[in-house]
């Protein structure tokens, strides 16, 4: 992207042009704030927590040239706004149509082509630059564009699930379900996304690799799944949707934030002007994170610990039936009622009488180390043989 100097205030912008066409119609003093910083060098006061900034800086900082051209990815023009946001919601939409219709067909190889499709990274990454670049109104635009295409998401799915039958039976799909249930790796997959599309970002000749990063961290799907869930009034089910999205925004912001900043998108005398700006903006995006990552790490603490119960439970029923000729109809394990206590009901079918119930509990109680209680029926199978001739 070749550089533009200066130019007349009646000229019209046009095209992906330099950063002061850019900006100039919004906040000219915003752009020659930014060339200040980039004709300075940065400050060093090695009495001062800044003088650790020559040691922790990275020694690569991006050109005008490059600063422009990630910048211009991210912000549309100035007199381009309306065209612009018509082409985002006009793929917000089809983004969400296949989303929904993939989510209630049960089909991920669909939910996946609407990843693909969903523009919404675009605004994140817009404000992860801005928070790093300390400006306060494209930080907001862009909050703004992420607020409402969300929303704008969740109504488009509400309208499309009222004419789509929820699936066989009425049951939810799993696709659906499985975007309910957030855990911390959900987490880490975000920031490592959200890392990924900052650099592919900058990097723009390995920008054949931010269909990947739009897979891995799924935007719109969740939000499809909100909608679906309030449409069929699943509320507690369309909350864990909501803490998916939300962990994917939060870390996302965060990662790609610190990647801008490590990249050399802001430069070196910026981060020293700006410092607590830019610090105040890192400083909330990981409060955020972790008060996401609370919840999250209890939920997945929790799920981890049911898992292994039941693998426990399934192995412990399979020594206590022995080589006998049963099998097991359904086992269900409850373990909400007490911290210390598992209640398992288990149905067996087979020729043979399994062993005493008090048994099983006894191997439950010494494998889990907790309480027991045990519910054991058995359905008994008899083989029945018989042979006929024909009549007559």
């Amino acid at each position: 992207m070749s550089a533009h100097g200066p130019q007349d205030a009646d000229s019209p912008p046009s095209g992906r042009g330099g950063l002061r066409r850019r900006l100039a119609a919004d906040d000219p003093e915003e752009d020659e704030d930014l060339e200040r910083d980039e004709q300075a060098a940065a400050p060093v006061d090695r009495g001062s927590w800044r003088g650790m900034l020559r040691y922790l800086w990275p020694k690569r900082d991006l050109s005008r040239d490059e600063r422009r051209e990630v910048l211009a990815q991210l912000f549309p023009d100035s007199g381009e706004t309306r065209r612009w946001a018509g082409r985002h919601f006009a793929l917000m939409g089809f983004s969400v149509a296949i989303a929904t219709y993939g989510l209630l067909n049960d089909s991920a190889a669909v939910v996946i082509g609407a990843m693909l499709v969903a523009p919404l990274m675009t605004p994140m990454m817009g404000y992860a630059a801005a928070m790093v670049m300390a400006w306060p109104r494209r930080q907001a635009w862009s909050l703004g564009v992420v607020t409402t295409s969300s929303a704008y998401a969740i109504a488009v799915a509400i309208a499309l699930s009222l004419i789509v039958p929820a699936g066989p039976g009425g049951g939810l799909p799993g696709e659906v379900l499985a975007r309910t249930s957030p855990n911390v790796l959900d987490l880490f997959i975000a920031l490592a996304a959200g890392g990924a599309g900052a650099y592919v970002t900058v990097h723009t000749r390995v920008g054949g690799a931010l269909p990947g990063v739009a897979i891995a961290v799924a935007l719109v799907p969740p939000l499809a799944t909100i909608g679906i869930l309030v449409r069929y009034g699943e509320w507690d089910l369309a909350a864990g949707a909501v803490l998916l999205f939300l962990t994917n925004w939060a870390a996302i912001v965060f990662a790609a934030g610190a990647v801008f900043l490590i990249s050399g998108v802001t430069p070196r005398a910026r981060a020293v002007r700006y410092s607590r700006r830019i610090k105040l903006g890192l400083a909330f995006a990981v409060l955020v994170v972790v008060v996401i990552a609370v919840p999250l790490g209890v939920h997945s603490a929790r799920e981890f610990r049911t898992a292994s119960v039941h693998a426990t439970t399934a192995e412990t029923v399979d020594a206590w039936i022995g080589d006998r000729e049963l099998r097991v109809l359904d086992l269900e394990i409850d373990l909400e009622r007490t911290s210390d206590q598992i209640d398992l009901s288990a149905v067996v079918a087979g020729p043979e009488q399994p062993p005493a119930a008090a048994v099983l509990a006894s191997g439950l109680a010494d494998a889990l180390d907790r309480e027991a209680s045990v519910e054991v029926r058995w359905v008994r199978e008899q083989p029945s043989q018989a042979s006929a001739s024909p009549a007559g």
